[in-house]
């Protein structure tokens, strides 16, 4: 071949290459389809028996795109979803909100409270949840559940370390003891809050009740917010807009996979298990552009508006439950604990009752200028917030009045039209003497060291024995927690007995509790009264608010960090010729919050894994030192100490000549 040809022919193959490599996009295999899941079929009586893990997971702005027409995806963004909504119960929930406060859908769906009664743009959380709170948390561990709470995200956040532990939860894993190295884009991936409700569910033998929420799909989605999309959107919409469908359609893929994974999981075992998965509240996709240029709405005066942009996607996955079981949902988010319970077979308290019976008769509450079109009984609508009100008075009430005493569990029904419609009860913790799983119907947390007594009363006062727990005073360890130790704590390398701190902690008498502003609880039991006085004209279905939390603790994350060695196993005077000198320290659990100190004072760690940090240790602390103070805390965003490890003493030695 002449070398004019030659030439010509390698410098078009290096042009070809040079623009291959420039490509920004490599189109992906053709996506698999999602798995089939075997499911176990062969259950004994006994095993049936057994209550069922309730695994409860908010995904983060989750909804189905491909509901928009005009949008085109060159693969589905949720074959999982999609595949689980043939086979399974699934629906929609009436979300009130939309674009974010997921605090507020959060507290619907544990509480059974509705935010139509609270006052708008208001976050309870915030505002009202400052006392033990009755919750299906709390109603569940009264049943020998273990509850735990679960949250990728700052675990002052919304109060979420206090608020939990009013609810009932046991441990709250925030994102201080999530990894530096579980980031997908600008927050934790679900598969991370997965891998822990995996860890969770396997380190208990008995029953579990896992509430979690995730933070991959969460506001913004402009373009280049993941390092990579792999599903493609055609439309009519400009390119910037096509852009944010496109991150979104990709964020929801991430929580389609996480579901694929929790779901695969809990197939194989042979644990009864129902997994909840929902959708908190639409995404914004950047102050509705998306919506409004793909002609999905016409703008926020759509007459659809409600139904097309309120209406989040449910699914209830089981693996023990029949196959004609299969229901088509659409309520209320406060309408979904009781059915949950009711799907489980587990006792509910009236309260719970009452809104399982409401739900037959009104299965969503729309914001009140659709009653008419939507015909909302206006008295059944009364009814409810007459006992939310009600109950959330009562429980401050009782926090307000009950130093030292711990939570009834009481339902208070008075001696007006309301307790006459709800059966006129008087439900006292003495009831839960006649269930098995030693709680009362009125869903308290019940123990054999408590219990209450229930009597007909006509004062005011009658009412005061609801809720839980006095409000702790200042009193804390030198940690800044309570110093239980929890034996049950994590299961990643370090764990031991000593080295889990009770955070909020445990049954504590008179006025003490951990500084993180979390009530203590206290030991004795309560009364619980019917009233017939105005103050309680409504028919209270008020379970335990954390029931009687005698000898029970409340974790934040793993506990107290344990050091179980450092290496080296000394350090030398000024380090090595450059200065230097590295210490890791072996233990765990180490996460995003882990910090180590030395003699008192924060370095800079590196995290290499749950059971390693290192820090470059400074010149002048081996210049004239002896020893040195080691000890790793778990340190916040506002650099507040969650926790912290024993200190291991370091020798610095003179250098070997």
């Amino acid at each position: 071949m002449p070398l004019f040809f030659r030439l010509t022919a390698l410098t078009c193959g290096l042009f070809l290459l040079i623009m291959l490599q420039a490509s920004v996009y490599i189109r992906p295999p053709v996506p698999l389809p999602p798995p089939k899941i075997e499911i176990q079929t062969e259950w004994s009586p006994e095993e049936l028996q057994k209550p069922p893990n309730i695994i409860i997971l908010l995904s983060e702005a989750f909804w189905d795109i491909t509901q928009i027409k005009s949008l085109q995806f060159s693969e589905d963004p949720a074959p999982m979803f999609h595949a689980l909504q043939e086979k399974f119960t699934h629906g929609t929930l009436l979300s009130p909100m939309f674009g974010g406060g997921t605090a507020n859908v959060e507290l619907e769906v544990l509480t059974g409270h509705s935010m139509r009664f609270f006052p708008e743009d208001s976050t309870p959380y915030e505002q009202y949840i400052k006392q033990p709170t009755a919750s299906l948390a709390s109603l569940l561990a009264g049943q020998g559940y273990k509850t735990t709470a679960i949250s990728p995200f700052y675990h002052w956040f919304f109060n979420s370390s206090e608020v939990y532990k009013h609810l009932g939860f046991s441990r709250f894993i925030s994102l201080e003891y999530f990894n530096p190295d579980e980031y997908v884009g600008p927050y934790i991936g679900d598969h991370a809050v997965v891998r822990r409700i995996i860890e969770e569910s396997e380190r208990n033998p008995g029953p579990d009740f896992i509430f979690a929420n995730t933070m991959e799909n969460h506001y913004h989605y402009w373009p280049g917010k993941f390092k990579k999309n792999h599903i493609e959107v055609k439309s009519h919409m400009s390119n910037a807009v096509t852009g944010i469908a496109e991150t979104y359609a990709q964020g929801l893929s991430g929580a389609d996979r996480a579901l694929q994974e929790l779901v695969l999981h809990f197939s194989r075992l042979k644990e009864p298990t129902i997994i909840v998965f929902f959708g908190d509240h639409l995404p914004s996709l950047e102050k509705l552009l998306v919506y409004k240029e793909s002609n999905y709405i016409s703008g926020e005066d759509d007459p659809d508006f409600l139904e097309k942009m309120h209406n989040t996607p449910v699914v209830i996955w089981s693996n023990y439950l029949p196959e004609e079981a299969k229901e088509e949902l659409h309520m209320s988010p406060s309408f979904l604990g009781p059915y949950i319970l009711n799907l489980a077979k587990r006792p509910g308290s009236p309260y719970m009752d009452f809104l399982s019976d409401l739900y037959r008769k009104m299965p969503v509450l729309p914001p009140k200028t659709y009653y008419e079109a939507m015909n909302i009984d206006v008295n059944l609508v009364q009814q409810y917030e007459d006992r939310q009100k009600a109950i959330l008075a009562l429980e401050k009430q009782a926090a307000a009045g009950s130093g030292n005493a711990s939570a009834a569990g009481v339902d208070t029904a008075a001696s007006s039209d309301a307790s006459n419609e709800a059966g006129g009860e008087v439900v006292a913790g003495s009831d839960g003497a006649d269930s098995s799983e030693g709680s009362s119907p009125a869903g308290m947390a019940g123990t054999g060291d408590s219990s209450a007594s229930g009597a007909a009363g006509s004062s005011d006062e009658s009412n005061a024995a609801v809720g839980a727990g006095a409000a702790g005073g200042e009193k804390s360890s030198s940690t800044g927690m309570a110093g239980t130790a929890d034996s049950s704590a994590s299961g990643a390398a370090g764990s031991s007995e000593e080295s889990n701190a009770a955070v909020g902690a445990g049954a504590v008498s008179g006025d003490e509790s951990s500084p993180t502003g979390m009530a203590g609880t206290a030991d004795s039991s309560a009364s619980g009264e019917a009233g017939s006085s105005n103050t309680s004209n409504a028919a209270v279905g008020a379970g335990a608010a954390g029931g009687d939390t005698k000898g029970k603790t409340f974790i934040l994350g793993y506990g107290e960090p344990l050091i179980e060695r450092v290496s080296p196993a000394f350090l030398t005077i000024g380090g090595d010729a450059f200065g230097r000198s590295q210490l890791t320290v072996h233990g765990g659990r180490y996460g995003l919050g882990s910090t180590v100190f030395i003699n008192g004072e924060p370095q800079q760690t590196t995290w290499q894994s749950e059971s390693s940090l290192s820090v470059n240790v400074p010149k002048a602390l081996t210049a004239n030192a002896a020893t040195l103070d080691v000890q790793v805390r778990v340190i916040d965003s506002k650099n507040r100490v969650l926790a912290e490890s024993q200190i291991v003493k370091v020798p610095v030695q003179e250098k070997k000549r």
